[in-house]
């Protein structure tokens, strides 16, 4: 594929989506804005005129746009008076990325991104509309010469690395059943909520409160059982909402380990292919909500260098699966990871400040409840208790583990979760003692791992101070 090649035409329509999802607020800020009339008519030619210099914008752009592989290299070149060159060498490339949105299944299209070591947290490469083949033949291309490659230089790989060309492939597939019970107790209600609430604050200024109130005006001498029954129907609203985000986002759902890679496939409406290095993963994340963790499931993540700016390098690794079954597929699919089936527990006297952590940022409220809303605003008590149950789960929840080479540290803020790490992935490590933990021989253990430009850390406060000085020494003691 050394020719220069244009990606498909669909390109063009894909761009001019692109642009107006961006301009979107200022074009209904426009619509608004004009009124009538002759203001109207102005309002629409300028919407005419923008529209024609989007889709000039987009059929330039399209046509300087060229990409091809040559020279062991994948060169991108896009750009009408300045010219723009992008050489990625292959070797740089740890992945290559696919997915299908609904033009680009129309038109029997895919998106295929590229992904470098230490690229970002966004694409090296992005092509947005290329046939099938072509997207087949570049994946093609560049393992071909990944697999010279690494052939070349296998006495430099490490001790155990190395993979058997006739390793047995490993294919999960998520069912319907489980594809249901992961829709309906995910914790995707809360961000339908809080997207619909970030859309409110955007076009606020565009609904007529006026009207609204005219027409509602009834409710203001509703009892609360009215207000009750119409905040009970909206949540009901956002929790369908968000189980079918969760069944288009999941359906055909398949995990495959293949050689030293994760391959995973997902997604009805925008299809998606993602394939991971064993090499890049980082850490393992294991997530309970409220509703999984009573229920015996869990879902697992896997944090990787690089990774998307979306996910900030956490990939959904299996959106649900039993507890129970965790240490097996593990085994399968992600060896040298296991799932503690214990954690060793903090002290007692730790209890104490993680409640009063969660009191503390009730408090300003509370205060204000009982000064200006009294005599309802005892009923803010009630927060005080909430913070102190809230306080006590995570206390209880909170521990460590360590197993062979892999650090296991559990906590909890709404949901529980348990990030596995192992010696030779962690950055660093280190701990920190307060004043106060100093007094009480405790003591906060952090770590970090290399995940987007930041990389992720993980932390547990108020352990035994001598715990944390064992797990010192166990990192100390790398190979």
């Amino acid at each position: 594929m050394s020719e220069p090649k244009r990606m498909h035409p669909a390109a063009v329509l894909l761009n001019i989506f692109k642009l107006i999802k961006d301009l979107i607020i200022p074009i209904l800020l426009l619509l608004i804005v004009n009124g009538g009339g002759a203001e109207r008519l102005y309002g629409g030619y300028v919407l005419l005129i923008l529209l024609a210099v989007l889709v000039i914008f987009s059929v330039i752009k399209w046509l300087t746009f060229t990409y091809r592989i040559e020279e062991s290299e994948l060169r991108i070149e896009h750009g009408l008076f300045v010219k723009r060159k992008r050489y990625i060498p292959i070797e740089r490339i740890q992945t290559v990325n696919t997915s299908a949105g609904i033009i680009q299944q129309i038109f029997g299209l895919v998106k295929l991104q590229v992904e470098t070591a230490g690229g970002g947290l966004d694409a090296e490469a992005v092509l947005t509309a290329i046939s099938r083949e072509d997207a087949r033949k570049i994946a093609e291309e560049l393992e071909a010469y990944k697999t010279d490659f690494k052939s070349e230089t296998a006495d430099l790989l490490e001790e155990g690395e190395s993979t058997s060309a006739n390793e047995k492939r490993h294919i999960y597939k998520l069912s319907k059943k489980d594809l249901l019970l992961a829709a309906t107790t995910s914790s995707g209600i809360g961000v339908v909520l809080s997207a619909l609430f970030a859309l409110f604050s955007q076009i606020d200024n565009l609904i007529p409160f006026d009207a609204v109130a005219d027409r509602f005006s009834f409710l203001t001498n509703a009892g609360v059982a009215v207000f009750a029954v119409i905040a009970f129907t909206l949540l009901i609203i956002a929790w369908v909402l968000s189980i079918a985000g969760v069944l288009l986002k999941y359906a055909d759902f398949t995990l495959e380990r293949k050689d030293k890679d994760l391959i995973i496939s997902r997604g009805l409406l925008e299809k998606h292919q993602l394939t991971i290095p064993l090499e890049r993963i980082q850490a393992l994340k294991i997530s309970e909500n409220l509703l999984r963790q009573p229920l015996g499931f869990a879902a697992l993540q896997i944090i990787s260098a690089g990774g998307d700016s979306k996910e900030e390098g956490t990939t959904m690794m299996v959106p649900i699966i039993r507890k129970s079954a965790i240490p097996q597929f593990l085994e399968e699919y992600l060896p040298g990871y296991t799932f503690p089936a214990a954690v060793q527990k903090l002290p007692s006297r730790s209890l104490r400040r993680y409640i009063i952590r969660a009191i503390i940022p009730v408090l300003p409220f509370v205060a204000g409840a009982l000064y200006f809303l009294r005599p309802w605003g005892y009923l803010s008590l009630l927060l005080v208790i909430l913070a102190c149950v809230v306080g006590y789960a995570k206390f209880k929840d909170a521990g460590w583990s360590i197993h062979g080479e892999q650090l296991s540290i559990r906590s909890r803020t709404i949901g529980r979760s348990t990030v596995a790490v192992t010696k030779r992935r962690m950055q660093v490590f280190h701990t920190q003692q307060a004043l106060f933990q100093k007094r009480a021989d405790l003591a906060t253990i952090k770590t970090s791992t290399m995940s987007g430009f930041i990389g992720a850390h993980f932390s547990l406060s108020d352990v035994e101070a001598e715990d944390s000085e064992q797990i010192r020494t166990w990192y100390r003691d790398r190979v």
